[in-house]
């Protein structure tokens, strides 16, 4: 029989008859509990106090758990935004003790009741969640993550930004062992769901690192296989470079799954994939919101080729990174009667990337230069035009921090920082060249990226100190330790930097035209212009970007 719906005088009624009520004589009286539950159905004052009543009295009648949970719940549904406040605050009550088992129902109802656009409503909702996730934090997990697999939108965000929030501030507090082995296994799933937004995935990654699995090798490996496998790797078909989705979530992939490489988990199906998939369509990628894509291309497969292993075919790849890399590396230009033509700006970032790239694959096709003469004997040309602009520039730069250096103003710091990473660029390039002009070319420099972290156990060298200049003849060796020019060796463009004619008469012979022919590449038809951007070769202008 289904009890009348009270007022409000009859609500304290039932109230007190069950406040008073004795050891098992609560029993006896189940109707004035079960008139509580139809008060949901009442007035709205009616309403919020069956919703009180039913939290205080709700572990004295197990066989009416369902209807209880049930009661509360249509409040949490009502226009009134007050009673859902207050069914919101009673909710965590019925998870107590032997009622345990509904904690990740009423988590998961409470993370879907996240779509309200009320902020007070969100405050209760937030903080009801949080005392769940303190009373059991694995089942209040299991609950949340119900919403971010099957939620809408506005919700399974929300839920996640929840999750991520809590646990950064309190996961060492909240996370045991058994809590952090569901939340992997929760994000094991989402990834595997293939439906993770750009804004989801670095939140998605960030939680991972509060639990076990970043500390172990074994755990590395297991992050690095489950990005990989979002990521798409599939080596027998064609990228897609016209997507601009798929290209966001490559570059985005490979960000986030740089950090657990190492020399125990190697970096090699990802790096190919880059090299061997993408870099022949490098000038076809789509642009991205906020995102030099050919830029964060180049510097992802450099760091990407520090932990590289065994390739499977690494002289297509050390012709896919070569192809590009000599595009940033000009032939030395000359006019009619042998005197230079205008500077080019040369992206040194780029070419320490690709450089550095091809330095690290190249040990794996060392038969990749010398097999092809004339590819040789034109990258030899490339390295000396090269060389010689790095190697006025590192003065250049070493002079203007040691005298600006270590008394900048505070708004010229910013300005001395670029400096520094430009020098450090200039001396990774400059150590490159030395090994590839080597005749046979040479694999052996230890290179840290510019805009990476240095070992402690690599020491900087002191602004000021005096570095032998790298000077080449034709057979790829010193010319000298002065560095001095020779009669007839024409002027190089660095050798010119802040003087303000470039030109003038050279002495010696125009300069022969290289025999070698890159391969076909999906560079844009035409007269190759030496790319503009970032990194220009002037250094007398401030606040200019690397």
């Amino acid at each position: 029989m289904t009890a009348a719906i009270p007022n409000l005088e009859r609500m304290y009624e039932c109230g007190d008859v069950l406040a008073n009520a004795k050891g098992l004589s609560y029993k006896a009286h189940q109707p004035e509990y079960e008139e509580i539950l139809a008060g949901v159905k009442g007035a709205d004052n009616c309403k919020r106090l069956s919703s009180q009543f039913i939290a205080r009295f709700f572990a004295l009648f197990p066989d009416l758990a369902e209807q209880s949970i049930d009661a509360i719940l249509d409040l949490c549904e009502d226009g009134n935004v007050d009673i859902r406040k207050q069914a919101i605050k009673d909710l965590p009550t019925l998870c107590r003790d032997q009622h345990s088992k509904n904690l990740p129902k009423i988590v998961d109802v409470l993370t879907q009741l996240l779509q309200s656009e009320d902020p007070g409503e969100i405050t209760i909702i937030q903080n009801s969640i949080m005392t769940l996730i303190r009373r059991d934090t694995k089942g209040a997990i299991i609950g949340i993550f119900s919403q971010i697999h099957t939620g809408e939108e506005v919700v399974r965000e929300r839920a996640l930004r929840l999750i991520h929030t809590k646990l950064k501030t309190s996961s060492s507090e909240l996370l045991d062992k058994e809590s952090q082995a569901q939340v992997i296994a929760e994000i094991k799933k989402v990834f595997a769901s293939g439906n993770v937004t750009a804004e989801e995935f670095p939140r998605l990654m960030a939680i991972l690192q509060f639990t076990f699995l970043p500390k172990s090798v074994a755990g590395q490996l297991e992050i690095a296989n489950m990005v990989m496998k979002m990521a798409d790797l599939d080596a027998d078909a064609e990228f897609d470079y016209n997507s601009v989705e798929l290209t966001d979530r490559l570059l985005q992939c490979a960000t986030h799954v740089l950090p657990y490489f190492s020399n125990q988990v190697k970096s090699t199906a990802f790096c190919e994939y880059l090299v061997v998939k993408v870099l022949p369509h490098y000038y076809q990628l789509p642009d991205l919101t906020g995102l030099d894509t050919r830029n964060q291309l180049c510097k992802l497969t450099a760091e990407l080729a520090v932990h590289i292993g065994g390739l499977k075919d690494p002289m297509t790849a050390a012709k896919n990174v070569f192809d590009r890399l000599i595009d940033y590396m000009p032939l030395p230009p000359a006019t009619e009667d042998g005197s230079l033509a205008e500077v080019p700006n040369l992206e040194f970032t780029k070419v320490e990337c690709l450089m550095f790239t091809f330095h690290q694959i190249a040990k794996q096709a060392e038969t990749f230069l010398t097999s092809d003469q004339e590819r040789l004997k034109d990258f030899r040309s490339r390295l000396q035009y090269l060389a010689r602009g790095v190697q006025g520039y590192i003065k250049k730069l070493k002079e203007f921090l040691a005298t600006t250096g270590t008394k900048a103003a505070p708004d010229g710091e910013e300005d001395v920082k670029i400096k520094q990473i430009a020098l450090r660029t200039n001396e990774n390039i400059q150590a490159m060249i030395r090994d590839l002009f080597h005749s046979p070319p040479i694999y052996k420099a230890n290179i840290t990226l510019s805009f990476k972290p240095r070992e402690k156990t690599n020491m900087q060298a002191k602004v000021g100190d005096k570095r032998k200049p790298i000077t080449f003849s034709g057979k790829g060796e010193s010319s000298g330790a002065g560095g001095k020019k020779g009669r007839g060796e024409r002027q190089l463009y660095m050798d010119t930097v802040g003087q303000k004619g470039r030109g003038g008469r050279g002495g010696g012979p125009r300069p022969g035209v290289s025999n070698y022919r890159p391969g076909k590449s999906s560079r844009p038809s035409g007269q190759y212009n030496v790319p503009q951007g970032k990194y220009s070769s002037k250094i007398n202008n401030k606040g200019e970007e690397w």
